[in-house]
């Protein structure tokens, strides 16, 4: 520090740190309250959305049970064996108007559906010409043409 200050100037310049420094501890003292405030705000809110998202959960797990349970009719082994054609009409029988459907899902569907009746598994190649055939026939509409780096994409009409 330089020699050449009065002692007037260096009260004068503690002054106005101290002023400073008090001023930034009061703003910092109202941020505090201000943060208290929104941290106890934020945590009611979150308890509010963690115990909808806890209701929506069950629910959605106690739908999905439902809809697990319910399996496609005629899937009995004393039935004489159908076309593969016969099969992916009763899982789309059970399906909803506007469901997507791919081929490789409907033929994971008829293998899980039919496993005994099927001398091999269905291959998503053959589950795809009978969904374009089905689309030919109205049942199904063609939402997007396959290509060779994806597959085709259908829904039920």
């Amino acid at each position: 520090m330089s020699s050449d200050l009065s002692i007037a100037q260096v009260l004068t310049d503690l002054e106005a740190q101290v002023k400073q420094l008090e001023d930034q501890e009061a703003f910092h003292a109202q941020q505090e309250v201000f943060h208290r405030e929104q941290r106890a705000l934020r945590a009611g809110e979150l308890a509010r959305i963690r115990e909808r998202y806890e209701t929506f959960k069950a629910a959605a797990a106690a739908a999905g049970e439902v809809v697990r349970r319910v399996k496609v009719e005629g899937a009995d082994e004393s039935a004489p064996p159908v076309t593969i054609s016969k099969m992916i009409g009763r899982i789309l029988d059970a399906k909803m108007a506007g469901e997507r459907l791919t081929p490789s899902s409907i033929a994971q569907e008829v293998n899980e559906t039919f496993a005994k009746r099927l001398r091999r598994p269905v291959s998503s190649r053959t589950a795809s010409v009978a969904l374009r055939r089905l689309a030919d026939l109205g049942r199904l509409a063609l939402v997007r043409e396959g290509k060779a780096f994806h597959e085709a994409l259908y829904t039920k009409r």
